[in-house]
């Protein structure tokens, strides 16, 4: 004999309960995830939509760099190293470090050209160096290589040296390398 299905108050009543959980089981099943990526698009919609304002505003202003770029001479003197080579530019910016060196009181241990590299209108040129001075010394050459002129821009420092400091010395002596970059007008021959 099969089971019968309650009848009255109790049938009501699991008939209310099966409705309810058919409810909760559509709604976690379905709508919420439904939801879930509603929301999700809704939000990528909105970044987007903020990244399109952002790069139209970008692209109204790149006539204005344009024009200023070109009115810009390409071998701005204030700017660059003179030398019709790379060579002679790289002696140039060499000597200009000796010289920064010597002034803040650091002697250089080596020095190595780099082969120069183009950059737009521009060929940049490097020169490795190290340098082996007390912090202070070493951060006031830093300084002076930031202010100088031509402009010029540090590269890859690398700083090794012990917390000892030696006796009747004022401070640690520090091994330094860096690449020092300057740039000179023109393009590669």
């Amino acid at each position: 004999m099969a089971a019968a299905l309650p009848t009255g108050r109790q049938g009501r009543l699991l008939a209310v309960g099966l409705v309810i959980l058919t409810v909760v089981v559509a709604w976690l099943a379905v709508a919420a995830p439904l939801m879930d990526l509603y929301a999700d698009q809704d939000a990528r919609l909105a970044q987007r939509a903020a990244l399109a304002d952002r790069m139209s505003l970008v692209a109204e202003e790149v006539p204005a760099l344009q024009a200023r770029a070109a009115s810009v001479p390409a071998n701005n003197g204030t700017a660059t190293f003179e030398g019709a080579t790379d060579a002679l530019a790289g002696a140039s910016l060499q000597s200009l470090l000796q010289s920064l060196a010597s002034t803040a009181g650091a002697g250089l241990s080596s020095l190595e050209t780099l082969t120069a590299d183009q950059a737009g209108p521009y060929r940049r040129i490097g020169v490795k160096l190290s340098i082996s001075a007390p912090l202070p010394v070493l951060v006031e050459l830093m300084a002076q290589i930031e202010q100088a002129h031509p402009p010029m821009l540090i590269d890859d420092l690398q700083i090794h040296g012990s917390p000892i400091v030696l006796p009747g010395a004022q401070s640690a002596a520090l091994d330094a390398g860096f690449t020092v970059y300057g740039f000179r007008g023109g393009t590669a021959p």
